[in-house]
């Protein structure tokens, strides 16, 4: 640690602009039958396959709908619609290497949560102005319902391919669906000035790296890999998934 970070005083009171957090959730969703849409050259070779597998899936992006419930200020729904892509190998006969593709799906999840009331209007001057709510166009409520909405923020796990099917159409196409798993953390948050004790301007504690070696002298500074070449038992790594014996809880 730099010297200069070492052995310092609360020196005063600062005012900073931060995302508070005014609730969130924890998402543990089975999103079962989701059916992938392929391009044409991905769809013949499905439609040529036997049986298929799922290598595996990950969530591309994410957009969210924001609305207030009616009659519970300060609370909102909040629409999550999943972009997944996935991973598909498509077997046209045992024994034959497969085809792989890719396909794609979207999701919905709806949650309710508090986001804090949002009466007042938000500009800056490196940005656009914050989403604000649907309101009146005529009358004395359409000066007095314009308030900003939260915004919502998602993290999300690598999801998790449970199962994949294939199934046959009058059409002559085949379809594929997957059911997925997924864990996520969802968040409402707004911009508040926050007043938090400051030390001082933090102070860089390493050098930054040269670019001047070469790559076998950047190859010589890696740690040879003994583990890789030696795999663990199960017991010589009881936590590498989270289960024991009756015998070692004992």
């Amino acid at each position: 640690m730099s010297d200069l970070n070492q052995n310092r005083a609360f020196k005063e009171a600062v005012c900073i602009d931060a995302m508070r957090v005014f609730d969130s959730c924890s998402s543990q969703d089975c999103l079962e039958a989701l059916e992938l849409t392929f391009d044409e050259t991905s769809q013949t070779s499905v439609d040529d396959a036997q049986y298929i597998k799922c290598k595996c899936i990950d969530v591309t992006g994410c957009t969210f709908a924001i609305d207030p419930v009616p009659f519970n200020r300060g609370f909102y729904t909040v629409d999550v619609n999943y972009t997944l892509r996935a991973e598909i190998e498509a077997y046209e006969a045992a024994g034959e290497p497969p085809a792989v593709v890719y396909g794609t799906t979207n999701a919905v999840k709806r949650v309710i949560l508090f986001g804090s009331d949002g009466s007042t209007q938000r500009f800056m001057s490196n940005s656009t102005q914050a989403p604000a709510l649907p309101s009146p166009t005529s009358g004395c409520a359409s000066c007095c319902d314009n308030g900003t909405l939260p915004v919502a923020g998602i993290s999300i796990a690598t999801p998790m391919c449970l199962d994949a099917g294939l199934l046959d159409n009058d059409d002559g196409e085949k379809t594929v669906t997957v059911t997925v798993g997924i864990f996520a953390i969802i968040q409402l948050m707004r911009p508040v000035p926050i007043l938090i004790p400051a030390y001082d301007y933090g102070v860089p504690e390493s050098n930054c790296p040269t670019e001047s070696d070469t790559p076998c002298e950047l190859f010589a500074k890696i740690q040879f890999p003994t583990s890789e070449f030696f795999p663990q038992g199960l017991e010589a790594d009881s936590s590498s998934c989270g289960c024991q014996t009756e015998e070692k809880k004992s």
